[in-house]
């Protein structure tokens, strides 16, 4: 990777009422979303334990950059969407922060509702996530998307069901995280994409930048926004420190604009 990202830190004013959409990235997989004052997280990661001069993140990975956010700053949330249980996507000292602040709706599919219930988040706010359902949250209509993340590595793979997607559509346009995924069949018919959150990391089980690319190409995004590095101390070339500018070539010719963009910089909406 040719330099450390420079997160840029989220203003109190980030979760204000507005006439339009933000969207931005948290690092790693995370995404933060205020449509019109509709609140949405995407696979945070913010409670931080300071060691030894360290900063610790919910995974127990060290963390190369200072968050833009971390929990206790989150200052509305009206639901906190999982794309599935991995560490790297779900932390329980977040969603506890989280649920015993500011009660959010938790959507996510079964086995991170498992361990959500566990954290003793009251049930009636939580919402499985299976495929193709849609879920109106305030001004946003919440559609999940299949994803297929059977790593191999994993003890038991995840399967069909167990990891998905998120397709936000808002007022002002559409934004699509599909989370970890192969590149399957159904991810082709989606359409109608603005923002294309564009997973870099180049090992099984993810749609790496080909996928990503072509997904780019079959939704019709505008804009992408590069996820899954430098905000991890792990090897090079691993699921969460691919180097980003590896992905380039595969844009090239794409009418969609990549953005290999700052953790807290900020993108409205409409474009």
């Amino acid at each position: 990777m040719n330099e450390k990202l420079k997160p840029v830190r989220i203003a109190p004013s980030f979760f204000a009422q507005r006439d339009d959409t933000l969207v931005t990235w948290l690092g790693m997989a995370g995404a933060l979303i205020n449509s019109r004052g509709t609140i949405l997280l995407i696979d945070p990661l913010l409670s931080v334990v300071r060691r030894n001069g360290d900063e610790i993140v919910d995974s127990g990975d060290r963390l190369l950059i200072q968050l833009p956010l971390e929990a206790g700053e989150v200052l509305r949330a009206d639901a906190v969407l999982y794309t599935h249980a991995d560490g790297d996507h779900y932390g329980s000292a977040t969603v506890r922060n989280l649920d015993a602040r500011l009660k959010p709706m938790f959507l996510a599919p079964p086995p991170v509702l498992r361990r959500i219930a566990e954290q003793g988040v009251a049930a009636e706010r939580l919402i499985t996530a299976g495929d193709g359902a849609s879920f109106r949250i305030g001004q946003t209509e919440v559609v999940i998307t299949p994803a297929l993340h059977n790593w191999p590595r994993r003890p038991v793979p995840w399967q069909r069901g167990d990891c998905c997607g998120f397709l936000i559509k808002t007022p002002d346009g559409t934004i699509w995280h599909p989370g970890d995924t192969r590149l399957i069949d159904e991810l082709l018919a989606i359409k109608g994409v603005d923002v294309l959150f564009f997973d870099v990391a180049a090992v099984e089980a993810h749609l790496g930048p080909a996928g990503s690319a072509r997904l780019a190409q079959t939704s019709g995004a505008s804009v992408l926004l590069a996820y899954h590095y430098g905000t991890f101390d792990l090897p090079p070339g691993s699921y969460g420190n691919c180097d980003p500018q590896d992905a380039l070539p595969y844009v090239q010719g794409l009418s969609a604009q990549m953005l290999l963009a700052s953790p807290g910089e900020i993108l409205r909406l409409p474009l």
